[in-house]
């Protein structure tokens, strides 16, 4: 079980404020948490469609990619493929990342965006579906050709809450609302301590350091504003639980239809 007993030692690093701030986000997690229908739950739905978008967001620390890569082998292992639709950002890349990894990075050009790892190819707008910020300074983009591929076959998307509802319920260009041919699903950590003892256990040698104490406030802090609008849309819920990410993935692939 993760308590205050966990994340205490961890935020003795921080200021007695931001310690307030951080316990009362903990809070605020749980609260938020039990008002999700959780997707294990929920009656499967009886038809499957051939076609559409696949979506899993969940808040930092909740081990998205990790357990993305438990539901990638699970379909492998099944002979089902599921292509990945790859976002253009335009932030640099970080240490570890690279091409598709997990984006496709580009910097703005008078015509469009230039792939940085691939110079002689450039995004043209119209090559564009949809543009947005995901979080304050970090811009991407969804290319009109997933969108097009989507039509005709399932594809997985994972980008913020905002954008997949807006997506969801918006028209673009010639692409209709996506409506239920887009299928949402949010991943947690099951508990408030938990989320906030991976967030901080990620990096401890860094928990001094004042910029990055920000920028752990700035992930609690956007992560429950996207919770609150997971909230007011009911979207349903998969729990990774401490080592039992196999058991996250497989209910993803149940709720999702696959």
């Amino acid at each position: 079980m993760f308590g205050l007993e966990k994340i205490d030692p961890l935020l003795q690093a921080f200021a007695p404020t931001h310690r307030e701030t951080l316990l009362a986000q903990v809070e605020e997690y749980d609260k938020l948490l039990s008002r999700l229908p959780e997707a294990a739950k929920l009656a499967p739905t009886k038809i499957k469609r051939p076609l559409g978008i696949l979506a899993l967001n969940g808040a930092s620390g909740a081990g998205q990619s990790y357990v993305m890569g438990k539901v990638e082998k699970l379909l492998a292992e099944r002979a089902i493929t599921l292509p990945r639709i790859y976002l253009l950002a335009t932030r640099a890349p970080r240490p570890g990342e690279g091409y598709e990894n997990p984006y496709i990075f580009v910097e703005e050009v008078p015509d469009g965006f230039q792939d940085i790892y691939h110079p002689e190819v450039i995004y043209r707008h119209s090559d564009i579906y949809y543009f947005y910020q995901s979080r304050p300074g970090a811009a991407n983009a969804i290319l009109l050709a997933d969108m097009q591929a989507a039509l005709k076959s399932k594809m997985y998307l994972e980008t913020v809450i905002p954008t997949l509802l807006h997506i969801q319920k918006t028209k673009i260009g010639d692409i209709p609302a996506w409506g239920d041919d887009l299928q949402i699903l949010y991943l947690a950590a099951p508990s408030g301590c938990e989320w906030l003892f991976r967030l901080l256990n990620r990096e401890p040698a860094k928990l001094q350091d004042a910029t990055f104490q920000t920028k752990i406030l700035g992930r609690t802090t956007s992560s429950l504003a996207d919770m609150q609008i997971t909230v007011e849309n009911q979207i349903p819920c998969v729990l990774n639980r401490h080592n039992q990410a196999d058991k996250a993935a497989q209910e993803i692939i149940t709720a999702w239809g696959l």
